[in-house]
């Protein structure tokens, strides 16, 4: 003899689809990087700039009318003697006007993690890379 299954049934499977579709859906939002951090024009820029130089080529210029100081040391130098090659984590990051700093993580190949201090000025809609440093910038989480 079978059992039929009835309404109260497709309800119950309903009731707990719809929460099940929502959470997926949320996650596939975060995970992928639509609209959390991390997606910034600011982030995007640590991101290319550390890619480039950890993977062991130049860094990019920055852009006509920068608003770095002269006269400072290239940020990449610094960072490649810490590491030839590395990846990296962006920790946090905070910004004020044209002006912005960010914690990174490198993560030499085979090495511990470094903390480095990365400031950068921006210029229009375009972020430049300044100066890096070992160490954190004190930056309030909320």
């Amino acid at each position: 003899m079978r059992e039929r299954r009835g309404a109260g049934a497709a309800l119950v499977a309903v009731a707990a689809g719809v929460p099940l579709l929502v959470a997926a859906t949320v996650m596939a939002v975060v995970f992928t990087g639509t609209g959390v951090v991390g997606r910034s024009p600011l982030h995007r820029t640590v991101d290319q700039y550390l890619d480039a130089v950890g993977g062991g080529g130049p860094a990019p210029a920055a852009g006509p009318g920068s608003g770095c100081p002269g006269g400072a040391p290239d940020p990449a130098d610094a960072l490649h003697g810490l590491a030839p090659r590395f990846g990296h984590h962006i920790v946090a990051s905070t910004e004020s006007g044209d002006s912005a700093a960010v914690n990174v993580d490198l993560t030499p190949a085979g090495g511990d993690p470094v903390a480095v201090l990365l400031e950068l000025r921006r210029t229009g809609d375009r972020w430049d890379v300044c100066t890096a440093s070992t160490g954190r910038a004190a930056i309030d989480p909320f």
